[in-house]
């Protein structure tokens, strides 16, 4: 993540920080939990399998329409077997996002900024040899945009989330089940 990226992030965690402080009262103070099933596009389609995962989100009221909050949560991402036959493995993301949603009636917008915590795992099957395996880690940036819909307290949502990977960005579209918790 570069020096910019990182001023950028602070800001809107400062930002969120400050304005939940003082404006708290005046929205529901929520904690959202759910599970997603993720897409890959683009490149990131060909390599890896269908992503599943969990995410937990507290939402904080700053008006009757608006909420700000924190994302964080897990998704695994399989590698695709004929991307190579020899090579198994894995890719898990753990987003660490600022949010804000604001709703139109049961109706909702949610962008959101922040980094990803990236750890990408491979083993790889050599005749006679056994086998042979690492691990790689990486922090990036990554943002989402998402829609989504409240029935009460289950909210149904999709989003399409990307991050920059080792120097290139890579994405995914997600929908998301998720029971809301008021506090």
């Amino acid at each position: 993540m570069t020096v910019k990226m990182k001023k950028l992030l602070f800001a809107c965690l400062c930002t969120a920080a400050f304005s939940t402080g003082i404006y708290a009262q005046k929205g529901d103070i929520n904690i959202n939990a759910g599970v997603d099933i993720a897409l890959p596009t683009g490149d990131f389609g060909e390599v890896y399998n269908m992503g599943f995962g969990a995410t937990v989100k507290g939402l904080y009221g700053i008006s009757e329409n608006g909420q700000i909050g924190l994302t964080l949560g897990y998704i695994r991402f399989g590698l695709k077997d004929e991307y190579d036959e020899n090579l198994s493995g894995s890719l898990g993301i753990i987003p660490v996002f600022a949010v804000y949603r604001h709703h139109f009636g049961n109706l909702y917008v949610e962008p959101q900024i922040g980094f990803s915590s990236n750890k990408v795992k491979l083993e790889t099957e050599t005749t006679g040899w056994g086998s042979f395996g690492g691990s790689a880690s990486e922090t990036s940036f990554g943002y989402a945009a998402g829609i989504g819909y409240m029935l009460g307290d289950i909210d149904l949502s999709a989003r399409y989330q990307g991050l920059s990977q080792g120097g290139s960005g890579m994405g995914f579209l997600a929908v998301r089940a998720a029971y809301n918790f008021s506090l």
